[in-house]
C-alpha cells in the first residue's frame, strides 16, 4: 500500500540552483573535492537506520523518497529531480529511504552551499521542518505500536528527539518546554497525562531530568540516551 504525503516534486528556484552551481565551481577551483555518486536503477542513496552524514543534490535522474512504517505500508514523501536537495533531518540516523528510479547522479552539498541556499530560499527551511515532523512521527509510531514497551523508556526516547530538534533549531537542547506535559503529548505516546507525569517523575528520580520554572531540564544526557536506546532495543 502506497500513501503519498507530498505530491510531486519540490523544485528550487532558479536562483538557488545557480548558487549551488556557482559554489560547486568555486570549490573545484579551490581543489575542494565534491563527491559524486552514480546510482543504478533501484539502488538506495540511503536507507532507514543508516547514519546521517550528508545532504545531497540530484544532478541527473530521479529518486523516490519514502518511509516504511511498522504496519508494513510505504509512504512516499517526495520525488527528487535534478537541482533538488535531499537528506534533511535532525536525528543521527535516517528514518526514510531514497531509491533511484533510473540511473541517477547525486553530489554532496557543502555546508557553505546549504547556508547560501537557505538564506535565499525559505522553502529549504520548510523542508527541514517537515523532516523533523517525519522523525517525530516515526518515534511516536514506534512507541504506540509496541516497539517501546516501557513507558519510562519511550518517554526518554521522545525527550531525546525533542532535544535534538532544539539543538538543530538553535534552542537550548537541555531544556524541554512545558508542552511536554500536555495532553497532546500524552495522546501521541498513547498514554494518559497521569501516565506521562509518572514516567517523567521516574526519570527525575533517576537523576536524568529536573523540573524547573522554565520547563524540564535534562541533567544527564548520556543517561537519558541510554534509556532511550533500551527502548529501541526492547
Amino acid at each position: 500500500m502506497l500513501a503519498v504525503s507530498h505530491a510531486g516534486r519540490v523544485a528550487f528556484p532558479a536562483d538557488s540552483a545557480r548558487v549551488l552551481s556557482r559554489d560547486a565551481c568555486c570549490a573545484q577551483r579551490q581543489n575542494v573535492r565534491l563527491t559524486e555518486r552514480v546510482l543504478a536503477r533501484g539502488e538506495a542513496l540511503f536507507r532507514a537506520g543508516e547514519s546521517r552524514d550528508r545532504i545531497y543534490r540530484v544532478e541527473r535522474g530521479a529518486l523516490c523518497h519514502y518511509m516504511h512504517w511498522d504496519d508494513g505500508h510505504h509512504e512516499i514523501v517526495e520525488f527528487a529531480f535534478p537541482s533538488d536537495l535531499i537528506g534533511f533531518g535532525h536525528l543521527d540516523r535516517y528514518v526514510s529511504t531514497a531509491q533511484a528510479m533510473v540511473e541517477t547522479v547525486v553530489r554532496e552539498v557543502s555546508e557553505r552551499e546549504l547556508e547560501a541556499v537557505t538564506e535565499m530560499d525559505a522553502s529549504v527551511s520548510a523542508r527541514v521542518a517537515a523532516a523533523a515532523d517525519r522523525e517525530f512521527d516515526f518515534v511516536r509510531e514506534r512507541a504506540v505500536n509496541g516497539h517501546e514497551h516501557n513507558g519510562v523508556d519511550k518517554t526518554a526516547s521522545l525527550l531525546m528527539v525533542l532535544s535534538q530538534i532544539n539543538a538543530a533549531e538553535g534552542r537550548d537542547p537541555m531544556l524541554i518546554g512545558d508542552e511536554i506535559t500536555s495532553g497532546a503529548v500524552a495522546e501521541q505516546l498513547d498514554t494518559s497525562i497521569d501516565g506521562l507525569m509518572g514516567a517523567l517523575r521516574k526519570l527525575e528520580h533517576r537523576g536524568l531530568v529536573r523540573t524547573t520554572q522554565d520547563g524540564l531540564r535534562i541533567v544527564d544526557l548520556a543517561g537519558l540516551e541510554a534509556a532511550a536506546d533500551s527502548a529501541h532495543t526492547a
